[in-house]
Formats: structure tokens, C-alpha cells, sequence
């Protein structure tokens, strides 16, 4: 078990208005990191829920990141209260790489858990090949059979809910890689909403998004386009309702793995894979005015990390994700205050 306390005092201005500034400081600190999970040779990619009193984290079993021949499962553990965990499901698939589990809460009280299934075996550079599937579930425990959602070989990155529908943004990769923003009422009926969300050949693909007080939704994208150091920057993308016009700016940092969540009218949080000559997984403030991220609070990780689920109870910020710091790679969960 891994116990770190840290305190951080952040500054932070944010322009609300364009006749005035706000100037607040938020406190942070991280009350506990706990390992929680590390019985596979790899264990990554999670997400976080607290569902009818009871917490659940979703995440990959493999043998390591990824690759031919390497047929990953989705393990979903549960605790009462976040101390002791026990596995309560695993999904599998034959001959098939089970990949990204997330998770979330239907409007008739399910739990949707979305996930991909990749043919590792049967890929190639100009399309991959992948079905985005979802699995649901009244009580975390028995789930049902795989729906296979969307249009092949999008990869559907996760579901956000906000007045009864979800929305969910696939990308299909390869040479002609694309993207397609998609909506359900239920986490099995999927359709599109808009079709090139971003442009061809842009390299988006995974995200995290959510939606204000004032019904505009806003989403955290990666991008891996290596054509320029500005070119993979993440792009920070705003849309009022129906959701089908989006305005893009582009943040100033390369991220992996994004996670978002709002805490209170001033202030989002994402939780994000950062590159240098270790990788590490960061905690920073989303200025959804400028489209500038603000590092905050760096978590006990290193190497192949990231990959967050953020949950936001009682006051405490709740986050999972995975690290290989301590040899390898490994579930950990972290609770941090703000204030």
C-alpha cells in the first residue's frame, strides 16, 4: 500500500466577463494514494463510479500495453467505501482485446460500462480493427450481453450524460482516420449526430467532456498529430445545444488519457497522461475562457500511466488510474481535497 500526503496553494485568474477579472485561490492536497489493484502482469486504462452506494472501478487485464496475440479482459472491482476492494466481474472475449472500460450512469439507473474490442491479430495501418460494444447492469455485478453500438471500426471513447441523453464521440484511426459525435437514450441505440466532428487526417481520438450549468458542453481531445509540436496539442471544443456546431482552441500542452469533471461553477479539473523523459499523470485546471490548462498537482506515477476515472464526492475528489512507478503496472486510487 502507497500513502502520500502533499498541500499545494494555487493561484489561478479567470476571466469571466470581459469587463472583469475573478481572482480566487484554490487549496489542494492529496489525502491518500492507495494501490488497489495489481494482480494482472498489466493492469490500466480506468474509470470510476459510485453507483447505489457503492464504489466500482473498471479496468484492463493484459499482458502489457498492447500488441498481437495479447487478449485483454475488463475487470470490475467494488468497495463499500473505498478501503477494501473485491473483483465482482470479468468480461471476455475469445481471441479478442477487450480494451478501455467506462463507465457511467443511465438515465433508467443502469451501469453502462463502454469498452472496444480490438482484433489485435487482424489490423492493419490503413483502418484498425474495432467494434465499439457496451454492457449494462442494475447492480454492478451480473452484466448483460455485449451490444455492438455505432459504426465499425469508430471507436467510441465514452458515454456523458445530460438531460436524459448521452453523447459519445468515436474515432476511427488509421490513414484515414476520422471522427463522428454520436447520441443514445439508453447505452445501446447509438446514432450520429455529426459527422466530422474534427478534420480528416487531424489524429483526434480519445476525450472527456461534460456540460455546464448553462447547457453548453465542453470537450478535452487528444490529438496525436505529429506533423508540428503545436499540430498534437489537445484541442479544448465548446458547443451550445443541439450540439452540432463546435468552436475549437487549442490548449497548450500534449496530453494522453483525458478526464474531466466540473466541481463547482468555477472551476473544472482534468486529469491527464503528460509526456517528458518520464511520462506522469497530472492533475490541472481547465480555463475554459482562455483554453489554457493550468498544471496542478502531480500524482504518484511515472512510465506507462494515466488513463483516469474522477469522481467527485462528499467535497473529495475521487480518482482512479493506473502507473507502472513501482515496478509494474498497477491500479491505484487517490483521494484529493480541494478547498
Amino acid at each position: 500500500m502507497v500513502k502520500q500526503k502533499t498541500f499545494l496553494t494555487l493561484f489561478l485568474i479567470i476571466s469571466k466577463f470581459s469587463s472583469c477579472e475573478i481572482i480566487f485561490s484554490k487549496e489542494i492536497s492529496i489525502i491518500e494514494t492507495v494501490k488497489i489493484w495489481d494482480k494482472a502482469p498489466h493492469n490500466a486504462f480506468t474509470d470510476l463510479e459510485y453507483y447505489k452506494g457503492k464504489w466500482y472501478c473498471a479496468f484492463r487485464e493484459g499482458n502489457g500495453h498492447a500488441g498481437s496475440g495479447d487478449y485483454g479482459r475488463i475487470r470490475v472491482i467494488r468497495s463499500n467505501e473505498g478501503k477494501a476492494w473485491q473483483s465482482v466481474a470479468l468480461l471476455a472475449k475469445e481471441k479478442v482485446d477487450l480494451r478501455d472500460a467506462k463507465l457511467s450512469v443511465t438515465p433508467d439507473n443502469n451501469l453502462l460500462l463502454n469498452s472496444c474490442e480490438y482484433r489485435v491479430d487482424n489490423d492493419s495501418d490503413s483502418i484498425r480493427n474495432n467494434t465499439s460494444i457496451t454492457f449494462l447492469s442494475s447492480n454492478g455485478i451480473d452484466w448483460s450481453n455485449e451490444n455492438k453500438i455505432a459504426d465499425k471500426n469508430f471507436w467510441l471513447w465514452q458515454t456523458t450524460w445530460h438531460n436524459s441523453k448521452g453523447y459519445a464521440l468515436g474515432y476511427r484511426w488509421g490513414h484515414n482516420d476520422m471522427t463522428r459525435l454520436y447520441t443514445t437514450t439508453n447505452g445501446i441505440d447509438y446514432t450520429q449526430l455529426v459527422d466530422h466532428l474534427r478534420p480528416p487526417n487531424d489524429k483526434s481520438n480519445e476525450h472527456a467532456m461534460l456540460f455546464d450549468s448553462e447547457n453548453t458542453a465542453h470537450m478535452l481531445l487528444r490529438r496525436d498529430n505529429t506533423s508540428s509540436n503545436e499540430a498534437g496539442h489537445a484541442l479544448l471544443g465548446k458547443a451550445s445545444p443541439p450540439y452540432k456546431d463546435w468552436e475549437w482552441r487549442r490548449l497548450n500542452i500534449r496530453i494522453g488519457g483525458p478526464a474531466m469533471i466540473q466541481i463547482d461553477p468555477d472551476t473544472i479539473i482534468a486529469c491527464v497522461r503528460r509526456y517528458g523523459n518520464t511520462n506522469w499523470t497530472e492533475l490541472g485546471w481547465i480555463n475554459t475562457n482562455t483554453a489554457k490548462y493550468e498544471p496542478a498537482l502531480k500524482l504518484p506515477s511515472g512510465g506507462d500511466t494515466s488513463y483516469a476515472g474522477l469522481v467527485w464526492h462528499k467535497k473529495v475528489l475521487w480518482i482512479s488510474y493506473y502507473s507502472s512507478h513501482e515496478g509494474k503496472s498497477s491500479i491505484y486510487l487517490s483521494k484529493v481535497k480541494i478547498r
